[in-house]
């Protein structure tokens, strides 16, 4: 069974899902690792065996397609009051840095368990900002990575023979 059907299968009421994002940009002053559900901040271990802080800001996540899927997408408003990423925004715009878009990882761990996520990391790219009195809203989508397009149009005027099978 997986890590993340046991959790859902057989953890204890006490145990929660917490969710995690790192919010950064080259030109950002710092990346800025999240907590959405745990009014203290929390210091896990990270995929890559780095112990990481994380720090409490009030969000709200929303999904938008499901896990794993090439379309997954989450539209988060963060509760930061217009301080943190307008300023963050003005100086990717100074260093004319706006050819690359700011990336969210998204990660879940178990409250009792914080040496691996429970779910994650999914790479995601920030489509478009909003910003409200109540906080920064923006959607995070999975890059595209195929914007080429291949492959042949089959027309009339190339093809002729093909008028026989309208």
């Amino acid at each position: 069974m997986s890590e993340y059907s046991e959790y859902f299968l057989n953890s204890t009421s006490d145990v929660k899902e917490l969710e995690l994002l790192s919010i950064s940009h080259p030109a950002f002053t710092k990346t800025y690792h999240i907590v959405r559900n745990n009014s203290k901040g929390i210091t896990v271990t990270l995929e890559t065996a780095v112990v990481q802080a994380f720090d409490y800001y009030p969000l709200q996540i929303k999904f938008d397609g499901i896990k794993n899927d090439l379309d997954y997408s989450l539209q988060i408003t963060i509760g930061d009051l217009g301080e943190v990423l307008p300023t963050e925004l003005d100086a990717v715009a100074e260093a004319e840095g706006f050819q690359t878009n700011p990336m969210v990882i998204y990660r879940t761990y178990r409250s009792d368990d914080l040496t691996a996520p429970l779910f994650g990391p999914i790479e995601l790219e920030i489509d478009s900002f909003s910003f409200k009195k109540e906080g920064a809203s923006f959607k995070a989508k999975a890059p595209s990575l195929n914007l080429s397009r291949v492959g042949e149009y089959y027309t009339l005027l190339r093809f002729p023979m093909l008028r026989a099978f309208l």
